[in-house]
């Protein structure tokens, strides 16, 4: 390994340090209020080398979102896309719930980054590298709806108007912050499983 490559590895392993530490501290209530003082004195570095990894709070939301994202399409990423395309989409839903499920603390940040006044906040590239998930995302479903719309067995609808369907569905879940349903009873888990055959059935032509 040479030095330059050395000190790629170490600047990569202190900004992972930094990362964690800054989600640890993002898990409360106050998460706002965290100061980057508080990120260093957590991830025991100087407030210096915080800034030399990032300009400010609002690109280490970014990073954290943009990081977890990435995770979310990995997973996605080994679905088997030739199954049977309302199964593929099932399983898409799957890693999103799943994923989301697992990762109370991503949700505030994902919220809060999602705003359009943030956007420009944080610059054309990070702004841009949320972008491309997006289109990643969608690089994965659009063609396995545009096949289930082929063969019959998704609804002749606009792939838009079914992606915003699926998409709403698990997003409204996700906003009920996993609380457990006073009417029904039923558990972050069951609910997910009624919302799942909900939108699977909504946009399913048998």
């Amino acid at each position: 390994m040479t030095v330059l490559e050395r000190r790629e590895r170490e600047f990569q392993q202190r900004e992972s340090l930094i990362l964690s530490a800054a989600l640890a501290l993002f898990n409360r209530d106050d998460w706002q209020t965290v100061t980057i003082d508080q990120i260093a004195a957590k991830a025991e570095i100087g407030k210096g080398t915080v800034y030399k990894h990032f300009n400010s709070k609002d690109e280490i939301y970014t990073k954290l979102v943009i990081d977890f994202h990435r995770g979310m399409l990995a997973e996605m990423r080994k679905i088997d896309l030739s199954q049977p395309a309302l199964k593929t989409i099932g399983q898409t839903m799957d890693v999103f719930w799943r994923m989301h499920a697992r990762a109370s603390e991503h949700k505030r940040l994902i919220r809060y980054c999602r705003r359009e006044d943030f956007r420009h906040v944080i610059g054309e590239k990070l702004g841009r590298e949320l972008d491309e998930l997006d289109e990643e995302f969608m690089s994965l479903l659009v063609p396995v709806i545009e096949r289930g719309i082929r063969e019959g067995v998704i609804v002749k609808k606009p792939v838009e108007s079914v992606m915003l369907g699926v998409h709403a569905a698990l997003v409204g879940l996700i906003e009920m912050e996993g609380l457990e349903c006073k009417e029904t009873g039923l558990t972050p888990e069951q609910q997910y499983r009624e919302v799942r055959e909900f939108a699977l059935r909504g946009i399913s032509r048998r």
